[in-house]
């Protein structure tokens, strides 16, 4: 008796697909201590999750005896495969209308990997438990629900054969198809190329029309339900452009409707012909509950290969996820999450070259200079009035503690080196930022507007204090030689908790009567 014979005779069959709630579930002992039935009574999932490792329960039942199955299973093959409906519940239940198929994964199993066979009474079971991964749709759905589809059928292998596989190759002594353009292969102007196209290019051939009777007919299942699903996981990318490099910022947040403890246990990143460093020092594994969110930093930097070559701009950039989860109402789940983004990691910021402002008068006191865009580090200021081949300028490096509390002092470290051909002298002037007045005074107003003016005047704001109170006197530097440095520093005090404005520094050279205003400071957070 051939396989196919055998598989037919498997039918009157059908298969079952269950996702029980438990991880411990034992299908076997719930049979042999219960009725077929008892399976409908097991409690079942209520909802699944969007990148999931989802533990199917498949069961085969069929009235052939147990040798008999056993004996046809490893010729067969079952696959499973997910989809995503965009359900609306109606009413009360688990009833749902759904509209449009999303196919999510499909996996084949072969049929000898079940997990016990077992014969009841006059039935045969046979039951497996593959895993599927629940990949996310594609499409945008409002209420996704995933259910299950099954079909127990030949293995492809044994459908081919070895006289299928033979037929595959050409016959020998079988002449090719006769070249319509070889009349212009004779023409001097295509002298060069190879002008072929075959008869059976523009010929119409009909298919070979299938032979419906040695078509099988596989053994098809469903889940009883559609399953609510949600994301476990909400992912996304963001990036910070530097000067030498690309800061890319993961954030990952763990759904607010979880009952339970998700352990996200492994996040990598990466990016060919670039090199990837990872800046926060996240203790995996790492527990997290509904609402929370992890932020992960990664400083990518291009290859020496990927600058020198001109390749694409775009580089690709993969992450994946893995976690799993422990609800409060007893399944444990695992979650594998992988999705490719595009970043341009040619761009970086322009590096910061100040450049020194009119020389003040003595009369009208300091006047504000010109300043670029910067960032905290080195500053480079060039004199474009003496432009002297000794003068290569004059370079400040700032720096400052991170962290700071309110109500107490700290310190901004000033380094500055003279790269120029003579002695310099400059004066550091701190300008805090300052607030915007509610109302502007007028030199001359009608009596009537003022007392309108008066009982219609906002009520008065409370004044803001400042993020910092400067603390510095009069801060000198100099004179200082050719190839010299002086370090220095200010002194300031907390006033709030967050980000401190440092507001602006001026930089005065007293020779030349020359400034500039650097407002891109240290950042620096001030805590309780």
């Amino acid at each position: 008796m051939d396989i196919k014979t055998r598989f037919e005779d498997l039918s009157p069959a059908c298969l079952d697909v269950l996702l029980p709630k438990t991880p411990d579930f034992d299908a076997a002992n719930v049979l042999r201590n219960g009725s077929p039935e008892a399976l409908s009574q097991v409690p079942m999932r209520r909802n699944l999750f969007f990148d999931e490792q989802a533990n199917v329960f498949v069961i085969l039942r069929t009235a052939r005896p147990e040798e008999e199955v056993r004996e046809v299973l490893p010729h067969l093959e079952f696959v499973l495969a997910a989809h995503a409906t965009d359900a609306v519940p109606q009413g009360s239940g688990n009833a749902a209308s759904a509209s449009g198929k999303h196919d999510l994964n499909s996996k084949s199993f072969p049929a000898a990997s079940f997990a016990s066979v077992l014969s009841l009474e006059d039935t045969t079971y046979i039951i497996w438990k593959p895993i599927l991964h629940l990949a996310r749709p594609r499409a945008r759905l409002q209420r996704p629900a995933i259910y299950f589809t099954v079909a127990l059928t030949i293995s492809n292998n044994v459908q081919k054969g070895p006289r299928q596989t033979q037929e595959e190759y050409l016959k020998s002594y079988e002449p090719l198809p006769v070249n319509i353009l070889e009349p212009l292969q004779f023409d001097p102007a295509l002298s060069r190329s190879n002008v072929y196209l075959p008869e059976s290019r523009i010929t119409k051939v009909a298919p070979k029309a299938p032979n419906l009777q040695d078509a099988v007919k596989p053994i098809r299942g469903a889940s009883k339900r559609a399953f609510p699903a949600i994301p476990a996981i909400f992912s996304r990318i963001r990036y910070t452009v530097l000067a030498d490099a690309t800061i890319a910022s993961l954030h990952l947040e763990t759904s607010h409707v979880i009952a339970g403890t998700v352990t996200i246990s492994d996040v990598k990143l990466s990016v060919p012909n670039a090199k990837v460093e990872h800046l926060t020092n996240v203790a995996l594994p790492l527990e997290t509950r509904g609402g929370d969110e992890t932020i992960t930093l990664y400083r990518l930097t291009l290859g020496k290969m990927a600058k020198g070559a001109a390749s694409q701009r775009m580089s690709p950039v993969s992450v994946s996820i893995l976690a799993n989860a422990s609800l409060d109402q007893g399944s444990h789940i695992t979650f594998n999450s992988s999705w490719n983004t595009q970043v341009d990691l040619s761009q970086t910021s322009t590096k910061p070259v100040y450049k020194w402002s009119r020389p003040l008068s003595t009369s009208s006191g300091h006047r504000r200079g010109h300043s670029s865009s910067s960032h905290p580090g080195p500053v480079s200021f060039e004199e474009p009035q003496r432009r002297m081949e000794e003068d290569a300028g004059i370079t400040f490096r700032f720096s400052a503690p991170a962290t700071t509390h309110k109500s107490t002092n700290f310190q901004l470290e000033v380094h500055c080196n003279n790269h120029s051909g003579r002695k310099r002298r400059f004066a550091l002037i701190s300008i805090l930022p300052s607030r915007p007045k509610s109302m502007t005074a007028q030199s001359t107003v009608a009596n009537t507007d003022l007392i309108a003016s008066i009982f219609n005047a906002p009520p008065l704001e409370k004044a803001k204090l400042p993020d910092v109170l400067d603390l510095n006197p009069d801060v000198r530097i100099g004179p200082l030689p050719s190839g010299a440095c002086f370090e220095t520093h200010l002194k300031f005090r907390a006033m709030t908790t967050g980000v401190l404005d440092l507001g602006t520094l001026r930089i005065v050279d007293l020779d030349s009567r020359h400034t500039v205003d650097v407002k891109e400071l240290p950042n620096i957070v001030a805590l309780d």
